[in-house]
């Protein structure tokens, strides 16, 4: 059986024989909420068997632990005061104390199992990808190549020259021109696992709080190095205080704890790389801490041919018959996304003519021509 299937089926037997046990507990049945516990505890172990998230698979077995000793506690004293119960996770208030000292399952248990769950979602297995998926930005791949990889791959040599591993890097420019495309690349070269967040991801999508959802993140990521993080727009999570703008407490908590990670992951094999349109926005000592700042630029003719290229490189086109001197200059103020954008329509274009004619009929200029006067330019209207 697929393991994501066996352990969304553990997931809902653990949820269902939960939801039982915290009822017949405040119902005051002992006996019979002791074997629902019981019954809990074998599908979280279970479910803590089918982890590769060692951080999760051991917050799994704490709560299994916590549920088995509770159902212990339960039957040595065949009672339960059923009309003190007070709701929020199926304990009696006349039993709160002794249910901490035996490890309560409590929805705060629960919710941190889950939280480490959720900050699981983000993880991916390298992707597969490599530089030469990504057209042109050949200095931006020579410097990642000489910043980034060169001293992981030969971290001994650099250590002779007290020069160390990089682990921090901004990488900015305008919208669209590739910055998380080049990011997974990235990962994918180095065979990194790879961690892909927004900042909504951890104010919003994440069940704790802002801080500790960055806290679950990195336990993911360290759990599973080697691997990526990848944090885009961060200066909408880490915002400067220009313009007296002034952070609440959690922002404030959240910043540090990022801070924090970066300073925990050196020396481990994480590495973190954030992009941004707005560079000048992202808060100064969160700028301080990544080791390289590189610029993204947008892609000049060369490297539009040659994203175009990459774009059709594996669809029914003719790129020797596609006149790319004019190609380049048509293309003026696209990005990278635009230029995708662009590849994408001429190939429907010529698709709608296979239909019409009942074979396959290749991408031409006339498709690609067409195609960049149907796609506004998101740079020309780029003032960043």
């Amino acid at each position: 059986m697929d393991e994501s299937i066996q352990r969304d089926i553990l997931q809902d037997r653990y949820e269902k024989y939960r939801t039982k046990a915290d009822e017949l507990r405040s119902q005051g049945d002992a006996e019979e909420a002791a074997a629902y516990y019981e019954r809990c505890a074998d599908a979280m172990a279970d479910l803590a068997e089918t982890e590769s998230n060692e951080s999760l698979a051991k917050k799994r077995r704490n709560l299994a632990q916590n549920l088995s000793t509770v159902a212990e506690k339960l039957r040595e004293s065949g009672t339960v005061e059923a009309d003190v119960a007070d709701g929020r996770d199926g304990v009696p208030s006349g039993d709160r104390d002794a249910a901490a000292d035996a490890g309560e399952p409590t929805a705060d248990a629960d919710a941190d199992a889950a939280a480490v769950a959720e900050a699981s979602e983000y993880l991916e297995s390298p992707p597969d990808l490599d530089f030469e998926d990504v057209g042109g930005m050949h200095d931006l791949k020579r410097t990642l190549r000489d910043k980034v990889i060169d001293p992981l791959e030969r971290s001994e040599l650099y250590a002779e020259y007290d020069l160390g591993v990089v682990n921090g890097v901004m990488l900015y420019g305008p919208p669209g021109t590739g910055k998380t495309h080049i990011t997974r690349a990235l990962a994918g070269k180095l065979g990194y696992n790879f961690v892909d967040v927004e900042p909504n991801d951890i104010t919003s999508s994440l069940v704790g709080e802002a801080a500790d959802n960055v806290a679950e993140l990195y336990d993911v990521a360290r759990d599973n190095q080697p691997c990526l993080v990848f944090v885009d727009e961060v200066d909408a999570l880490m915002p400067s205080r220009s313009g007296g703008s002034q952070k609440t407490q959690s922002e404030r908590q959240m910043v540090n704890q990022f801070l924090t990670e970066l300073t925990e992951c050196r020396g481990e094999d994480v590495i973190t790389v954030t992009a941004t349109n707005i560079p000048d926005e992202v808060d100064g000592a969160a700028t301080s801490r990544f080791q390289e700042r590189i610029e993204v630029p947008p892609p000049d003719a060369e490297a539009r041919e040659a994203i175009l290229r990459v774009h059709l490189r594996d669809r029914p086109a003719l790129p020797d018959e596609i006149d790319w001197d004019r190609i380049r200059r048509l293309s003026e103020g696209y990005s990278g996304r635009d230029l995708e954008v662009v590849a994408d329509d001429a190939a429907r274009r010529a698709l709608q003519e296979a239909v019409d004619a009942d074979e396959i009929q290749h991408i031409r200029q006339e498709h690609v021509e067409t195609a960049l006067e149907e796609t506004e330019p998101s740079l020309d209207h780029w003032d960043g």
